[in-house]
């Protein structure tokens, strides 16, 4: 599952500025977690970068997280991860409740509008003051998609599709 992505490289030891993409990040990124390198929809990094990232430190720092890993111990090779994504082991997560998801889940999901069928696939997610924002790549764009009650109809985890409210214009 998808925790976090590297943002920049901080300081000379090799720690991390992250964004969060958990809504337990004082979990997921604190001292003591393990961390795999992966890909947006949550997928290891080929077997040469899956190894293990021990959190030696984590914590808040504006609105990401500093976070330093037993294996990175400098600052270029910190800065070569920029942009990578952090996966946590989701056998380690509590269950998301019926009415809940994983924020890094949401990556990879097709998006279907109710009563069209499919339009795109989420590309990103934003935290925004305002609440979650997705990215969905369309044929046509990537337009960003508030997550709302009255948007989101409903979300199945398992064939990892989201039904979206028809909105005028919004998926054309």
């Amino acid at each position: 599952m998808v925790v976090g992505q590297v943002r920049r490289a901080h300081g000379v030891r090799g720690a991390w500025a992250v964004e969060s993409l958990s809504d337990a990040p004082d979990a997921m990124l604190a001292s003591g977690a393990v961390l795999f390198a992966g890909d947006r929809e949550g997928n290891l990094a080929p077997d040469a970068e899956a190894q293990p990232l021990h959190v030696e430190d984590g914590r808040p720092m504006n609105k990401e997280w500093l976070v330093r890993v037993r294996e990175v111990t400098d600052r270029d090779i910190a800065d070569s991860w920029r942009g990578r994504y952090l996966l946590a082991d989701a056998a380690t997560l509590p269950d998301a409740d019926d009415d809940e998801v994983y924020v890094g889940d949401l990556i990879g999901m097709r998006v279907d509008v109710d009563g069209r069928g499919p339009v795109g696939t989420v590309r990103d997610v934003y935290d925004a003051p305002q609440g979650y924002i997705l990215e969905v790549e369309t044929a046509t764009g990537r337009p960003l998609v508030p997550w709302t009650d009255d948007l989101v109809l409903s979300v199945d985890d398992e064939e990892r599709v989201i039904i979206f409210a028809p909105l005028d214009g919004l998926f054309d």
